[in-house]
Order: structure tokens, then sequence, then C-alpha cells
């Protein structure tokens, strides 16, 4: 976290305020609708995993599919709120290319299952080594004095190695990715309990982010 504090000074400071703040409202739009994503099902399948052990794959597998499916509707909303307002080109494709994190962070289903067991080791391995390894790219770009949108892919990225990392740990523990199911009756059910914490979120981002 100290690396990663120094490196994001860092990053501000070579990219200067127009470019570091043009990065930031990238984001920062991008995160009004990333809740959207999230479904508001992180707290909910954690519960849900430890109440109900047997039915791990379903949980994990149904929870996989409704985040992967967020993320595609909100790449759709982005595209069609764009058009309401007076970004140029330019900064639309940063506004995508950072947007395009979500998909991936559909993995994050792996983060909830070593919640549930209280394998948080695993966890912080997979962020440590990401943060290092995002770090180290920025350190370069900033070396090679990279262009912006080279700082926007590594937004997309991080999520990339993140994911491989949760990957990497959920299979080490003898766990199978193909046996995730989609189950209709538990989604029907996670929709009904994160709708609540869906509003909760996007209101949390947009007092946030909406300066």
């Amino acid at each position: 976290m100290i690396v990663g504090l120094f490196v994001g000074i860092w990053m501000a400071r070579y990219l200067g305020p127009e470019q570091f703040g043009l990065f930031s409202y990238a984001q920062s739009f991008v995160a009004l609708f990333t809740a959207i994503a999230t479904l508001g099902l992180d707290s909910i399948v954690v519960r849900e995993l430890v109440k109900d052990k047997a039915r791990r794959d379903e949980l994990i597998g149904t929870a996989f599919w409704l985040k992967l499916i967020g993320a595609i509707v909100v790449l759709i909303i982005l595209a069609i709120a764009i058009n309401f307002t007076s970004n140029d080109t330019y900064t639309n494709t940063l506004v995508f290319i950072i947007a395009s994190a979500t998909i991936f962070q559909s993995f994050n289903v792996v983060d909830m299952y070593f919640q549930s067991k209280v394998m948080g080791k695993y966890i912080t391995y997979a962020n440590v080594f990401s943060l290092l390894i995002s770090s180290i790219i920025k350190v370069v770009l900033i070396l090679y004095e990279a262009p912006l949108i080279a700082f926007a892919w590594t937004v997309l990225f991080d999520s990339i190695i993140l994911a491989c990392g949760y990957i990497y740990f959920y299979i080490k523990q003898k766990k199978e990715l193909f046996k995730w199911k989609l189950n209709t009756d538990i989604a029907f059910m996670y929709l009904k309990m994160g709708a609540p914490l869906i509003l909760s979120d996007i209101i949390t981002v947009i007092i946030m982010k909406i300066d």
C-alpha cells in the first residue's frame, strides 16, 4: 500500500493537473455506473456460502454470471450515457478502457468464497501481487514518458492480473471453475435481496463522485 501510494503520487505529478484530472474524471464517470455491475451481491454471497456449503458451486456460479451480465449491461449503459455528455472521442476511449475492467471483476466471487472460509491470506496474496505488478508497470510508463491512455490500460490490466490471482489460488485449493453453475432460483433470490443494496451503492457513489 505504501509503494502504491508513492507510485500514485509520482504518476499524478508526471501526468500533471490537466491529464491526471482527465484520468480521474474517466474513473469517476465509470464509477457512477459500476454499482450496477456489483448488484449488491458481495455481502449476500458470503453469507449464503457460510449458510449452505453444499451448494457452493451454484452460489458462486450464479453470482459470477450475474456479475458478468451486470458488467456487460454497464458497458451498454455507458455507450448510451456518453451521448448526453460533452466528452470528446479521446475521453470516451479512456472511459471505455477503464469500464472494461468491470468484466474481469466478476471473478471477485472467488474473494467472497475465501471470505466465507476465513482464508483471507489468499485474498491478500492476490492483491499484493496485483499491486506490485501494477506499480512496476506504472513506474516503467513514467520513466518512458508514456501517454495518458497507457495508464488507462493499466486499470484494465490490474483487474486481469487480480482475476488471474484469484483463479490461481482457487484452483490451488483443488476447486474447479467449470463446476460453477447458474441457478435461476438463486439468481432471483440474489436480485431480490440485492436490489436495496444496489440503490444504496448508487447513491453512495453519486455522493462521492459527482463533483
